[in-house]
């Protein structure tokens, strides 16, 4: 079986195919379900099952793994290599901000269903060939790249694994109760397994967190440059009476407000997840470029680097998307001017003109109601890891961590 097959949504529809916007995020969706956060099926078997699911996966990767960190540093922050604490130290501010992510989207997953809502609404404008190979396109495009978040995420947490093994310690030498990997090379194991489950059930979540806003938007683009096309055209109809290009020129603004009410539904989403997310890009980049440069080996430089992918693919792609969709609101505009209003009745251009300004003005999403959320914040957030790199060299911090205990 191909993969067509496995998964269709990956594969672009042809144009005569009806539209059906939501597919952009059938696997983004599929897999929120598997993060255990959605309502549980119905039947007493499959709803024990996924409450027990949902109850391993979040307690180990969502609530325990930032403690175990912790109270890891508390109680063996001596025993541990420079590398090794940075390849952990690196990590657990990630999974700090991807639990409170995780949370978060916990708390208004609903709003994805109520965004899908709109999409369909969107969908019932979309009457062109043309305008339907756009959409199909966005749709094909946006479960390609949760898979490849998916496939970097997973690829991080397996050669940190990996690494760790040829090491001979566990990944991030974690707090677990009644557990010592010094001990015996069975209780090795047995920490290696519990860390590496949590930390492929982190990705999993992380990838979720953070894919959402590209399956969601890369449409609604779709969607606004269909919605440019109709703009220009306008007023264009010498067949149309002065009545019929009002009411055209009204469903225009009530299609505008209906990408404002989707904007609007995930707003609250994206504020708190990317606003969590540039508060610590900086801060792991930076020890993650320490790690690289000072300390680790060829292996844990590899996994270093996946992460260091990872994390950039946590805010940048989102970032660029947001920039390109201010401009998308001022082609709104331009094609809008561009249509046939000048020779219209005084009513007409009345509207138009109001109209006008509303689309001028640029949908912006802020994080956390602090940042707008743009390349050039997403830039000042990734330059402070050169700042924290700059301060462990003037400090000679690296130097000092190198040194054998009992030296000075």
């Amino acid at each position: 079986m191909g993969l067509r097959q496995l998964f269709p949504a990956m594969y672009t529809l042809p144009d005569k195919s009806s539209v059906k916007s939501r597919q952009a995020t059938l696997y983004l969706l599929n897999c929120i379900f598997l993060m255990g956060i959605r309502t549980p099926p119905k039947g007493c078997c499959l709803f024990l099952v996924y409450v027990a699911w949902s109850f391993a996966l979040n307690l180990c990767s969502t609530f325990y793994q930032p403690f175990g960190f912790m109270i890891g540093y508390v109680s063996h922050l001596s025993e541990f290599a420079p590398g090794e604490f940075l390849t952990s130290l690196q990590v657990a501010f990630n999974a700090w901000s991807c639990s409170t992510k995780v949370i978060i989207v916990w708390i208004l997953v609903k709003r994805f269903d109520q965004a899908n809502a709109v999409f369909d609404e969107l969908d019932k404008q979309v009457l062109e060939p043309a305008e339907r190979g756009r959409i199909h396109r966005a749709v094909s495009q946006s479960n390609r790249i949760f898979f490849i978040y998916m496939s970097v995420y997973i690829i991080y947490a397996t050669t940190t694994f990996i690494s760790a093994c040829i090491n001979g310690v566990p990944m991030f030498q974690n707090y677990y109760p009644f557990l010592d990997w010094r001990a015996s090379r069975q209780q090795y194991w047995i920490q290696s397994g519990l860390e590496y489950f949590a930390m492929f059930g982190a990705c999993f979540q992380d990838v979720c967190a953070d894919c959402y806003p590209i399956n969601y938007i890369l449409p609604l683009r779709a969607h606004m440059a269909n919605f440019a096309d109709r703009l220009r055209g306008l007023g264009h109809d010498p067949q149309e009476s002065s009545e019929e290009r009002y009411e055209k020129l009204i469903e225009c603004i009530k299609h505008h407000k209906l990408i404002l009410s989707f904007c609007d539904t995930l707003r609250p989403i994206i504020s708190g997840t990317i606003f969590v997310q540039l508060l610590v890009v900086g801060l792991v980049l930076g020890f993650t470029i320490i790690n690289i440069v000072m300390f680790a080996n060829f292996a844990s430089r590899i996994a270093a680097l996946s992460f260091m992918t990872a994390v950039l693919l946590e805010t940048t792609p989102f970032c660029i998307l947001c920039n390109y969709l201010a401009d998308d609101c001022m082609k709104l505009a331009d094609a809008l001017f561009e249509s046939n209003w000048i020779y219209q009745d005084e009513r007409y251009k009345k509207t138009v003109l109001q109209f006008l300004q509303n689309l001028q003005k640029p949908i912006v999403f802020i994080a956390g109601n602090v940042f707008t959320i743009s390349v050039a914040t997403n830039l000042n957030a990734t330059k402070f890891s050169f700042s924290v790199f700059t301060l462990v060299k003037q400090m000679n911090i690296a130097e000092k961590l190198s040194r054998p205990n009992g030296t000075e």
